[in-house]
């Protein structure tokens, strides 16, 4: 297995039970905050490059007609159509991944390392 698999913790509490608030701000990248729901505290706070959700790619189609969009190719139509199956197998396989127990700047550490 060429990954790790880390669940967050709170820093203050210990509790894995966290929340996401993504931040969308027009000209900057998506942020993510992670706050702990048990106490509050943030945990962590992620740039995303990309953004992915359980809808299929039909979903997106529909808002992008809706809103005047359109594809522009069939490469970008078949990348689109591979996506949700290409993203679930990758959730299912990291959801089964054995969980690590080191802190997420030493996994990322240990990988930059390794190659």
């Amino acid at each position: 297995m060429n990954f790790v698999v880390r669940v967050e913790l709170c820093p203050n509490c210990d509790s894995p039970n966290t929340e996401n608030l993504v931040r969308v701000q027009t000209g900057r990248p998506i942020r993510v905050y992670v706050r702990c729901r048990e106490c509050g505290t943030f945990v962590a706070r992620y740039t995303l490059e990309r953004y992915t959700s359980d809808k299929t790619y039909e979903s997106l189609l529909r808002f992008m007609r809706k809103h005047g969009h359109s594809i522009a190719s069939r490469s970008r139509a078949q990348e689109l159509e591979g996506f949700s199956k290409t993203v679930q197998e990758e959730f299912c396989e990291t959801s089964d991944a054995p969980k690590s127990n080191l802190r997420l700047e030493e996994i990322i550490w240990e990988h930059k390392h390794q190659r």
